[in-house]
């Protein structure tokens, strides 16, 4: 499914395969409804805030008050899986890129692991999974047509979140979906499976070729492909950051340090689900009723089979 240069067709071939498979049969995400975790981030304007406990927080599932048995900000080892879609106008930038890579990596902490993952015309395995510290080379080429970015998101969430791991996936993109084989509904359904994080940074990048400015296929996006895109992330707990139409690429270090220190920072609550239905799509509410005065994004639900 991820090509390291190998032809674009037969990845998407292989993501059509994974597409028919799923549509077959329910997805391969298991929620462990035993014990449900949730990601929790909790800011006052730019600030995170640290000093809640698990009485603080008031969770709902379907609607139904939970007991949080356990609250923590967790220094576990975290996945990061970063996706950098290189076609159109960022091929311009692809030289800064190469370097924000670089330095992107260097902010990772010992037990962590990365990967890099670009966007074109299909989806490549730039720099397979290393541990931090581990020095990387870099190559990335600019790729002319469609850009999959519903099959990219897919991807990075399939990879297993092991217990005792989080996984982090941060995507650097115009969010401008043509060509992939991952419809909507399904991309949708996968986030509220998935145990990853997606962040998005609005990047649109500059400059560059024409002939790699030039999509392979009408119309350039799905008419709602770029909600599509921002509500998967939303789902998964994660956001979009806007990002002005000709920012630096050195921003992308910037972006990806305030992305990575939130994600480290959030708080994980846990809770064993009672009086709700075993089954189907469960929606998560998370609120600090004594604190009107904070920002908190969550995880928006799961599914239960």
């Amino acid at each position: 499914m991820i090509g390291a240069r190998g032809p674009s067709v037969l990845a998407i071939l292989c993501l059509a395969g994974v597409v028919v498979a799923a549509q077959q049969q329910p997805p391969a995400f298991r929620s462990r409804t035993a014990t449900v975790s949730v990601a929790v981030s909790v800011k006052r304007g730019n600030t995170i805030v640290s000093n809640l406990t698990a009485k603080d927080f008031h969770l709902t599932d379907n609607g139904i008050a939970q007991s949080v048995d356990a609250v923590a900000i967790e220094s576990l080892p975290i996945d990061v899986s970063l996706f950098l879609d290189t076609s159109g106008s960022t091929s311009g930038k692809l030289d800064e890129m190469k370097r924000d890579v670089q330095a992107i990596v260097k902010l990772l902490r010992p037990g962590d692991r990365f990967r890099l993952m670009t966007i074109g015309d299909a989806v490549y395995e730039a720099v397979p999974w290393v541990e931090a510290g581990t020095a990387i080379t870099v190559d990335i080429q600019p790729v002319g047509g469609i850009s999959v970015i519903h099959d990219a998101l897919m991807l990075a969430m399939l990879h297993p979140t092991e217990v005792g791991r989080r996984h982090l996936v941060v995507g650097m993109t115009d969010r401008q979906d043509c060509g992939s084989v991952i419809p909507s509904a399904l991309l949708l359904e996968l986030a509220g499976r998935s145990e990853s994080v997606i962040h998005l940074v609005d990047y649109h990048g500059g400059g560059g070729q024409a002939r790699y400015r030039v999509r392979g296929c009408t119309p350039t996006a799905r008419f709602n492909g770029v909600s599509v895109v921002d509500d998967a992330a939303r789902r998964t707990g994660g956001e979009l950051r806007e990002q002005g139409w000709f920012f630096r690429a050195s921003s992308l270090v910037r972006a990806f340090e305030s992305i990575f220190n939130d994600f480290r920072q959030s708080y994980v609550l846990r809770y064993s689900p009672t009086g709700v239905s075993s089954r189907g799509w469960h929606a998560i509410a998370v609120t600090v009723p004594a604190r009107q005065d904070l920002a908190i994004r969550a995880r928006q639900g799961y599914y239960a089979d």
